[in-house]
């Protein structure tokens, strides 16, 4: 069943089910397509009864549909969606060739159901589209309240007004304010900032008085409260919170996987670094990789191995600072390999060796890690795990994103940690390499804080939001 948003409940219904109908026309199309390509291509050895064959995958293809959610495009990113398709079509496909002879009434064909497949990703991204713009169409952005009482939180404001479909920030106010249960009552959704403990659990009951959806940035102990397990002793009720960290079998099953991955990609993408390497030595006579100490799991100082995308000595008189946008450090080749990620590629060599993995929190630089700990000293949570090429962060945070979002990013990482999880974040990195945001310099006039470093500052993979 598809379940409106209390916001747009007609709205949601109207757009979702058109949604389902142009599916189906479309597989209707593109069955009947792919009979007459089949037909022209093999001849008369393909047969197709039209009618079970379509209502059979339909069927199964909507029931995937529905199970990987494809029909939340207010709630699901764009490249999310899409995947979800995917996964959706080929199961699909496989499925209906696997259905029973009594089922189907005869054997699919199996270069026809090819040829459909083929179709059907051809037609996705036009699916998508449509739909997508049916269901904006249908449930403009719902009016929020931003409550905080810290005028360096404003910025969250213009951040939701630019990139959220779903939501616009109407007005800000104060948690203290007299009249603060009257103008959330007024609103249909409601933005909390950092609250204080007390404000907090307050504005949460009077937003469930009057049924309003909330969106909250989280703090630490919100992260360490997902996935908390109830304890009964008697009538007395209790909650169980894990502290952060893998057991010995997930850490065993990640290292399997990350050797696995680590080994293919070195075997593969060997000549392309041995070609960058030998273009870097010959522009100026230095050594073309570039060794720098950070920290992974329980603190443990490593050195990350990354080709030099700046010049020689590029800290030897400003020590360590960002990498700015446009920085004149950066060599042309520099750019270029930072442009297209070729300077990460050795790091595969620090996942093989045990100091890296392939998914993790970004390794931070002990300068900037001291300097982010005093601040925020929940900070160290982050190495419960092995840093990581790619991430949570790395993935859905800006690259000026400031180092308290980027830190609940990696333990929203850590507490929800499954291998699907890993698989579906490395997936989601390819997304990132198309990004020219994920590979810019810090635009000092644009920053909000963010502590990168300088020679591989914005190597590891960030990216914007859809």
């Amino acid at each position: 069943m598809i379940q409106p948003s209390k916001a747009h409940p007609l709205g949601e219904t109207i757009s979702r089910w058109a949604s389902v109908i142009l599916l189906l026309g479309l597989t209707a199309v593109s069955l009947y397509a792919s009979g007459i390509i089949s037909v022209y291509i093999w001849g008369d050895a393909i047969h197709l009864r039209f009618g079970i064959t379509y209502l059979s995958y339909s069927i199964i293809l909507l029931t995937s549909v529905f199970s990987v959610d494809c029909l939340n495009f207010g709630g699901k990113r764009l490249h999310m969606l899409a995947y979800g398709v995917v996964i959706s079509i080929a199961i699909a496909g496989v499925a209906t060739l696997a259905l029973p002879y009594f089922i189907i009434g005869s054997a699919v064909s199996k270069k026809l159901m090819l040829v459909h497949t083929v179709i059907m990703l051809f037609l996705s991204p036009l699916w998508l589209y449509i739909s997508q713009h049916i269901y904006f169409s249908k449930c403009p952005p719902v009016k929020a309240l931003f409550i905080t009482d810290m005028k360096t939180e404003y910025w969250i404001k213009d951040v939701v007004n630019q990139f959220s479909r779903r939501y616009t920030v109407a007005d800000i106010i104060s948690p203290k304010d007299k009249n603060i249960e009257e103008a959330i009552a007024r609103c249909p959704a409601v933005l909390l900032g950092t609250l204080v403990t007390e404000d907090k659990y307050r504005l949460l009951g009077i937003c469930a008085i009057h049924n309003k959806s909330v969106l909250m940035r989280p703090d630490y102990t919100d992260i360490m409260m997902t996935k908390a397990q109830t304890e009964q002793c008697d009538d007395l009720l209790l909650i169980l919170v894990h502290s952060y960290g893998l057991t010995k079998s997930q850490r065993l099953l990640k290292r399997i996987f990350d050797v696995i991955v680590s080994t293919v990609a070195l075997v593969f993408l060997s000549p392309i670094i041995l070609v960058c390497a030998l273009i870097i030595f010959l522009s100026d006579w230095h050594s073309p990789f570039y060794l720098q100490e950070r920290y992974t799991r329980n603190k443990k100082l490593f050195k990350v191995i990354k080709l030099r995308s700046m010049i020689p000595d590029a800290e030897k008189f400003d020590g360590p600072v960002l990498a700015e946008k446009d920085d004149p450090r950066i060599t042309k080749i520099g750019r270029f390999m930072r442009s297209t990620r070729i300077d990460e590629l050795p790091q595969f060599i620090n996942v093989l060796i045990g100091d890296m993995s392939i998914v993790g929190p970004r390794p931070e630089r002990p300068f900037f890690y001291e300097q982010i700990e005093q601040e925020l000293p929940e900070f160290e949570q982050r190495l419960s795990v092995k840093c990581g090429i790619t991430g949570y962060a790395q993935i859905l945070g800006r690259y000026t994103t400031d180092p308290r979002d980027k830190l609940m990013l990696d333990l929203m990482y850590i507490k929800h940690y499954s291998f699907p999880l890993d698989i579906k974040l490395i997936l989601d990195t390819v997304m990132v390499l198309f990004r020219k945001e994920s590979s810019a310099g810090v635009d000092k006039t644009a920053r909000r804080g963010a502590a990168e470093e300088t020679e591989g500052s914005n190597d590891d993979l960030q990216s914007d939001k859809d």
